[in-house]
């Protein structure tokens, strides 16, 4: 039986599902992109180049903004 893989997701889209996408520019710019700088440095070759997210980033990010929903973080 063959196992369906996922596209890894971007920031944007990413913040697309957090936010909706009527904030996801916003909140890719201004909590997802500079989280993601933080906790998963990129080489800087990489610089400017598409972000395709492992499942660990995505969790990682999905759960620090729900703690800062939660006035936590």
């Amino acid at each position: 039986m063959a196992t369906a893989t996922k596209t890894p997701l971007t920031p944007t889209q990413l913040a697309t599902q957090l936010a909706g996408a009527d904030n996801a520019t916003q909140l890719a710019k201004a909590f997802v992109r500079p989280y993601l700088r933080r906790h998963f440095a990129r080489a800087k070759d990489a610089k400017g180049t598409s972000w395709h997210l492992t499942a660990a980033q995505v969790k990682a990010v999905r759960e620090a903004y729900k703690a800062r929903q939660a006035g936590k973080a």
